[in-house]
């Protein structure tokens, strides 16, 4: 692999590694709004006290909802995480060949 094709597949992993860092940060920060928003139903529940009531019922029925799109969230989370680990791995190998590309393309014996 030539040395410009390398450099180019470095900067084009390190883009895909930020793209796939930013994803994950977003899931987090909705996980993390779920998880807030699922611990004020069920205070909401626990305060209402009559698991009867009908909005008892609607509380405990949109808390349902919101668990469930927790863990589509993991799931896509986790996703992205198997992806970054992978272009993290060949992105260090990639970086790896460029430096040595470098060295051997700017060494003493061929400046000469």
């Amino acid at each position: 692999m030539g040395f410009l094709v390398a450099f180019t597949r470095q900067m084009y992993l390190t883009s895909y590694v930020h793209s796939l860092q930013v994803k994950v940060k977003d899931i987090t920060e909705q996980k993390l709004e779920l998880t807030e928003t699922i611990s004020q139903l069920s205070t909401q529940i626990s305060d209402i006290g009559d698991n009867d009531s009908p909005a008892v019922k609607k509380l405990k029925a949109r808390m349902t909802e919101l668990e469930n799109l927790d863990k589509q969230l993991e799931m896509r989370m986790k996703k992205y995480q198997t992806q970054l680990d992978a272009a993290n791995a060949e992105l260090q190998s990639t970086t790896q060949g460029v430096q040595q590309l470098a060295q051997s393309s700017f060494s003493p014996k061929y400046c000469q």
